[in-house]
């Protein structure tokens, strides 16, 4: 039994801050992108646009021109005028998330920043900005296996672990590595227990069918768990972090896992979110829009980990211009030769594992940046 229904003509996250919606929408046109370009259709998708929006940005702040027109408008939907202050905002809301989250879950972000100094100098305006607006670590070195070394123990230090290696190798016109990582893990709010978890069949969207460990939990009484049904899903939220409800200390979750179902078993997961409208707050993005509820929920286990090339998703969601050789400009990044830059190649590289104690997860988001002058001719 549950409640919640979702209102399809509504504009959902209305009241959210400008910020906030914006990233909410960057959300859901990122992972469509990202699973419309993944080889194999009925793989798991496991992507961070929260994570990749700031990789992005800091690439995005270097830029002039169509180069920052084009990212400001996909990464914030604003101009380029007006990207300094949302990648603030940006900047703003993390260190609000992080604040809100403190004590309740693990939650860690980190940026790092790493120059060829055979090749380029960053500008001090542009090292200022990212340290200012992105706490971001800025090194400038000759690039090499020690280099490549570096930046994936770093990646593996800000992700407790999990992502080990983001690079193989750093090619010699690489002129800079610009990197965003991203860790979290907590436990439910109501643990799944073990004694109940049972080996079920599961089927993927390709309808090939697997025996899996299923966890199962029922809630007799509401806040457990939270529903919403909507014209073609049904939707529910489950929250990590203790709740505490006393005159001393007043503590609600704040993050949560929302779990989706079509109601027509004949749509595929992703098609379902092939089928979403990017340009709107969809109900089930919403926080606001469940209800808590009373019901039992079945859960597999999960441990996956994936590695994304994201230029050609980039460029589908509008990011064309600054992967162009000798198209592209980046003169605020560099001294003297930004218009030579481009970006050479984004990775994505994600991890989720969830259990009957709660979940863990963790990205990394790198931008290669490559000097067109560099290359020899055939």
């Amino acid at each position: 039994m549950a409640r919640g229904t979702a209102n399809e003509d509504q504009e959902y996250g209305s009241w959210y801050k400008p910020e906030v919606k914006a990233n909410i929408k960057l959300t859901l046109a990122f992972a469509k992108a990202v699973g419309a370009n993944q080889s194999d259709k009925a793989d798991n998708l496991v992507v961070s646009p929260y994570n990749a929006t700031a990789a992005l940005s800091m690439v995005a702040l270097g830029a002039e021109g169509k180069t920052r027109e084009e990212l400001a408008k996909t990464l914030y939907g604003v101009s380029g005028a007006d990207l300094d202050a949302a990648a603030q905002a940006y900047a703003k809301l993390n260190t609000e998330i992080l604040a809100a989250n403190k004590g309740q879950v693990t939650l860690t972000t980190a940026n790092g920043v790493w120059a060829n100094e055979g090749l380029v100098t960053l500008r001090d305006s542009f090292v200022d900005q990212l340290k200012k607006t992105f706490s971001a670590e800025v090194s400038a070195e000759a690039f090499g296996q020690p280099t490549v070394d570096k930046i994936n123990k770093w990646a593996s230090d800000n992700t407790n672990g999990l992502i080990k290696e983001v690079l193989k190798e750093l090619k010699p016109d690489d002129a800079a590595v610009l990197a965003s990582a991203l860790h979290f893990k907590g436990d439910w709010t109501h643990k799944f227990d073990k004694k109940l978890t049972e080996e079920k069949l599961f089927t993927s969207d390709s309808e090939i069918t697997n025996v899996t460990p299923t966890m199962k939990q029922t809630f007799e009484e509401e806040g457990g768990f939270s529903y919403l049904k909507g014209k073609d899903f049904e939707a529910i939220s489950m929250t990590y972090g203790e709740e505490k409800h006393s005159r001393e200390e007043w503590k609600n979750p704040t993050m949560r896992l929302v779990l989706i179902r079509p109601t027509n078993d004949d749509t595929s997961a992703r098609d379902f979110l092939q089928a979403q409208d990017a340009a709107k707050v969809p109900a089930w993005l919403d926080a606001y829009s469940f209800q808590q509820a009373i019901g039992t929920v079945e859960l597999p286990r999960m441990d996956i980990k994936q590695s994304h090339d994201l230029k050609k998703s980039l460029e589908d969601m509008g990011i064309k211009q600054g992967f162009v050789q000798g198209g592209a400009d980046f003169s605020n990044m560099v001294e003297g030769n930004g218009k030579s830059l481009f970006i050479s190649r984004v990775s994505h590289d994600t991890v989720f594992k969830t259990d009957e104690t709660g979940s863990e997860a963790a990205a990394v988001t790198t931008a290669v940046m490559g000097l067109e002058s560099v290359r020899m001719p055939p």
